[in-house]
C-alpha cells in the first residue's frame, strides 16, 4: 500500500511534464503567447526621427512620452518651417531617407500630401477610425484618394480679435456676442466701417489692411472651388468682389500683414479688427501690445468662424518604425492625455470628438486682458462647432503669393477691380503650374 502511494506521485509528475512539453510544442508551432508577448515589448522600444520647427513644442511633449514609452527614444531634427517642404522635396528627389514624423502646415500642407510620401493612417498597421476626429478638420488631413494621412495636433480656428475701448467709443458696446449681431456679414461690417471714418474722423480704421481681410474672407468661401487641376473661378471672383467693396470702403489703414508698423498698431488706436486664430493672442495681440490690460476681446467674425493655421503630424510611407511611430501619434493626437498637454503646452486643441464632451478640459478661465472673456471656452464653443475648412491643394502657397499681390494692387490703385484681379491672379498661378484648367 505506501509502495503505491509513493509510486503515485512520482506517476503524476510524469504526466503533468508531458502535458507541458506537448502545449510547449504547439505553442512552437503556433507562435505562442510568450512569443506575441516579446514582440509587443520589442514593438515599444526604439528610435523615432521627427523633424519639426518648434522646439517649445517638443520638449515637454518628448519628457511626458518619455515617461509613458521609455524605451522609445525620439531623434527630433530642428528644421526652419520655411525651409521643411523644401528640405522634404529635395530628399525625396535624391532618393534619400526622410524622418519617420513628418510634420505638414497648413500652409504647405497640400503640397506635402501631392508628393505621395505619407502613410494611410486608416489601414495597417494603424487602423484610425477618422470618424473619430472632428467633421470639419478631416479634409484637411486627406490625401486626393480620400486616405487620412496626416494627424492634426493644433487646430487652429479663426475669427476676429478687436479693442474693447474703441468698440465701446464707436459702437457703443464691447459685448463680443453683441458686436457679432451687429456684424452678421461683411455688408454690415463695411456700412459700420464708414460710420467708424467718419466718426473718428478717419484716424481709426475697422481692419488694418486688405491682407487681413483677405486672412478672413477667402476661407469663408463656403465651396471647395478647386479640383485636382481644375479652379471654378466663380469661387474666386466672390472672394475679390467682397475684398474689392471692403476696398472701395476705404475702411483699412493700408498697412502691410506682418510689418512692422502693422506689429506696432495693436498697440495703437489706429485699428480696431484684426484676423485671430487661438495661437494669436499668446504669440501677436499680447508681444505687441504688453502694456494693456482688459482692453482686448474675441469675436465671431463677419461671415462666421474660418480655418486660420495649423500643424499635422504624418508617418513616412517606407518609415521602418511605423508601430512606435503610431505609438507617438496615438497618443499625442488621439488620447485625452495628450490633448490636455496639448492645452497645457500653448492650448492647442486635438480635434478628438471625445474630448469634447468635457467643457472643463477647455476653460482657461476669465482672462483679465481680455476684458474677463474666458478664451478657451471661446474657441470650443463659439468658434470651432461653426468653423468653415476646405480641403488643402497643392497649389496653396502660391495661391497666397498671388493673391497677396493683388491686395497689394487693391491698395495701391482704387481702380483695380476684381475682374482685373482675377486675371492677375490666373497668370501667377500658372507661372509655377501650367496644369491648371481654369472655368
Amino acid at each position: 500500500m505506501q509502495s503505491k502511494m509513493r509510486k503515485k506521485p512520482w506517476a503524476m509528475m510524469l504526466s503533468l511534464v508531458i502535458v507541458l512539453a506537448l502545449l510547449a510544442g504547439c505553442g512552437s508551432n503556433s507562435g505562442g503567447s510568450d512569443k506575441g508577448a516579446q514582440e509587443g515589448a520589442a514593438a515599444d522600444s526604439g528610435t523615432i526621427t521627427m523633424w519639426g520647427w518648434n522646439k517649445a513644442f517638443y520638449e515637454p511633449t518628448v519628457e511626458a512620452f518619455s515617461k509613458k514609452y521609455p524605451n522609445i527614444k525620439i531623434n527630433f531634427v530642428e528644421v526652419a518651417a520655411k525651409d521643411y517642404l523644401k528640405k522634404i522635396q529635395t530628399s525625396v528627389a535624391a532618393g534619400g531617407d526622410l524622418p519617420d514624423i513628418i510634420w505638414g502646415e497648413a500652409g504647405f500642407r497640400g503640397a506635402l500630401f501631392a508628393l505621395n510620401i505619407l502613410d494611410d493612417l486608416g489601414g495597417a498597421p494603424y487602423n484610425f477610425e477618422k470618424s473619430l476626429l472632428l467633421d470639419a478638420v478631416v479634409p484637411q488631413l486627406q490625401n486626393d484618394k480620400g486616405q487620412l494621412v496626416s494627424m492634426e495636433w493644433s487646430v487652429s480656428p479663426g475669427a476676429m480679435a478687436y479693442k474693447r475701448d474703441l468698440a465701446k467709443q464707436y459702437f457703443g458696446t464691447d459685448d463680443p456676442d453683441e458686436l457679432a449681431a451687429m456684424f452678421p456679414n461683411w455688408e454690415a461690417f463695411i456700412a459700420k466701417g464708414k460710420e467708424l471714418k467718419e466718426k473718428s474722423g478717419g484716424k481709426t480704421a475697422m481692419l488694418a489692411g486688405m491682407m487681413d481681410a483677405y486672412t478672413i474672407v477667402y476661407p469663408q468661401y463656403p465651396e471647395q472651388f478647386i479640383k485636382g487641376d481644375e479652379v471654378d473661378t466663380n469661387g474666386v471672383t466672390s472672394i475679390f468682389s467682397t475684398l474689392e467693396n471692403i476696398r472701395n470702403a476705404d475702411i483699412t489703414a493700408k498697412l502691410d500683414m506682418w510689418s512692422p508698423t502693422w506689429n506696432a498698431s495693436y498697440a495703437q488706436d489706429n485699428v480696431l479688427f484684426y484676423p485671430a486664430a487661438n495661437w494669436t493672442p499668446k504669440f501677436v495681440i499680447e508681444p505687441n501690445d504688453k502694456s494693456s490690460d482688459g482692453r482686448w476681446g474675441l469675436m465671431v467674425p463677419p461671415g462666421g468662424a474660418y480655418s486660420y493655421g495649423g500643424t499635422s503630424l504624418g508617418i513616412w510611407k517606407d518609415s521602418k518604425n511605423k508601430e512606435i511611430s503610431w505609438k507617438f501619434l496615438e497618443w499625442f493626437v488621439a488620447s485625452k492625455e495628450g490633448g490636455e498637454l496639448n492645452m497645457k503646452i500653448d492650448e492647442s486643441l486635438v480635434p478628438l470628438k471625445s474630448l469634447f464632451e468635457d467643457k472643463a478640459l477647455f476653460s482657461s478661465g476669465a482672462n483679465s486682458y481680455y476684458g474677463g472673456q474666458d478664451l478657451g471656452l471661446f474657441w470650443t464653443e463659439k468658434v470651432l462647432p461653426a468653423m468653415k475648412t476646405k480641403p488643402y491643394t497643392r497649389f496653396d502657397q502660391d495661391i497666397y503669393n498671388a493673391s497677396s499681390l493683388a491686395m497689394q494692387t487693391y491698395t495701391k490703385d482704387p481702380s483695380y477691380t476684381a475682374a482685373q484681379a482675377l486675371e492677375n491672379w490666373k497668370q501667377e498661378l500658372q507661372k509655377n503650374h501650367p496644369e491648371i484648367q481654369f472655368k
